[in-house]
């Protein structure tokens, strides 16, 4: 492939070289219309380390939290009330407001930033239009949405009060806009801190924080893809860590990573795409009540009763996930039965009632087909206002809402019909509802 790249990949391949990383020889970068695709210009063999980069490169809270420092020349406390994406999104934008002779080195990844998609080719909810929102109303994606523009604003408040007390003018210039342009490469480039380990991992846990990894961020997600992240520590620049791509790319074709199983919510919210019938889909479900109706007496703290007043469980395709929810709801049926009327001390608390299981799958089936009923349609009335792209993510998203939330209700009649078998075998006089309409 002999096309050319940008002036500015051209730049960005250069300054990773010069700081130390290194690039498969075959790596081109194809504009599209999302921002450049990573292609191979010539056959990639299986395991080969497509692009490497000493941890030294990569934009995590402690480079930002250091260069803020030394840029903005405040007391290291302003930034105490700070979280990781405050600092690395206010770092990232600061480049677009100080001349880089004037930040005397401090701001280094310009030749990375210069390459990342502008504002108007992100896809994520929050840089959706009115129009494009509305259709989502009704989804959990929607109101996940309006909370994270909410945080997400106050914290930039938060950023730009700092910034505009070091220096005016990069307030004045300290934009929601650019606040959210940086934010959002954040949220759809980075990865957990996890990865810049001896044993890297996507895995993120309580003390992990995302990184942003110039020229390995560069290329998209395929679900299942096989792909291994390799770290050395025999450069003599420091540590490094490798993408390595375990299958062939012949010529022509994307070199692509694996971001991991995610579902469609997290992938719109998150990175602006989606997939086709991802297995991965799952719907978070709220339910208040205790958690178990046998252990709740125990857990008497008020930091356990908060935790309960509004647990989430998520499911997956297939009603995968859905026993702790049925566990919840029956909890929670038993805890109400308990004060409209008082146990019986010669009765066994321990084991639900078969009325409290009717009236558990019965609770539950409703629950989930208010949610269901709730989903707004597709294709929806204002479609001619919505571009294709974002279109496709609400069929993709919408297709696995439903799914799931069918597959919940079919959970539920099952419990409901082994409670009506318990009932029979019991010799108890119960009613099949369905039977009684017809």
């Amino acid at each position: 492939m002999n096309v050319s790249e940008p002036e500015n990949v051209s730049s960005f391949k250069t300054w990773l070289v010069d700081c130390g990383a290194r690039i498969h020889p075959a790596v081109h970068f194809q504009p599209v219309a999302s921002g450049f695709n990573v292609i191979a210009g010539s056959d990639v063999s299986a395991d080969a380390p497509v692009v490497s980069i000493p941890f030294s490169l990569a934009i995590t809270p402690d480079v930002s939290r250091t260069a803020l420092y030394q840029l903005l020349k405040v007391a290291e406390s302003a930034f105490d009330h700070w979280n990781e994406r405050q600092l690395e999104s206010s770092y990232v934008t600061l480049h677009w407001l100080v001349d880089p002779a004037a930040s005397k080195g401090i701001l280094k990844h310009g030749p990375y930033i210069a390459t990342l998609p502008s504002p108007d080719r992100l896809r994520t909810p929050l840089h959706f239009s009115d129009a494009e929102l509305k259709a989502f109303q009704g989804s959990n994606l929607y109101g996940a949405t309006l909370d994270r523009r909410r945080d997400w604003e106050a914290e930039w408040q938060q950023c730009k009060s700092v910034i505009a007390a070091a220096n005016a003018s990069w307030g004045a210039q300290f934009t929601w806009d650019r606040y959210l342009t940086a934010s959002t490469y954040l949220s759809s480039r980075a990865f957990p801190s996890t990865v810049l380990s001896s044993t890297p991992s996507l895995v993120a846990t309580p003390t992990s924080h995302p990184v942003l990894l110039p020229g390995i961020d560069s290329l998209n997600h395929a679900r299942g893809h096989p792909v291994s992240w390799v770290v050395s520590t025999a450069d003599v620049s420091g540590p490094s860590i490798a993408l390595v791509i375990h299958s062939p790319t012949p010529s022509g074709s994307e070199l692509l990573n694996n971001y991991g199983p995610k579902p469609n919510s997290e992938f719109i919210l998150g990175y602006g795409f989606s997939l086709p019938n991802n297995p991965d889909d799952t719907i978070v479900l709220k339910i208040g009540g205790p958690s178990t109706g046998r252990s709740s007496e125990s857990a008497s703290s008020s930091e356990a009763s908060k935790a309960d007043a509004a647990r989430r469980w998520e499911v997956g395709r297939n009603a995968r996930g859905a026993e702790p929810v049925w566990e919840a709801v029956l909890a929670a049926v038993i805890a109400q039965s308990a004060d409209d009327d008082e146990m019986d001390e010669e009765g066994d608390e321990d084991e639900p009632s078969v009325e409290d299981e009717l009236c558990a799958a019965d609770m539950l089936a409703e629950m989930i087909q208010s949610l269901y009923d709730r989903l707004p349609p597709f294709p929806p009335a204002n479609a001619a206002e919505i571009r294709p792209d974002v279109l496709l993510m609400l069929d993709h998203y919408l297709e696995g809402q439903r799914d799931i939330l069918e597959a919940l209700v079919a959970f539920a009649r099952e419990r409901e019909a082994g409670a009506m078998e318990k009932a029979r075998e019991q010799g108890l006089d119960v009613v099949d509802e369905e039977e009684e309409d017809e």
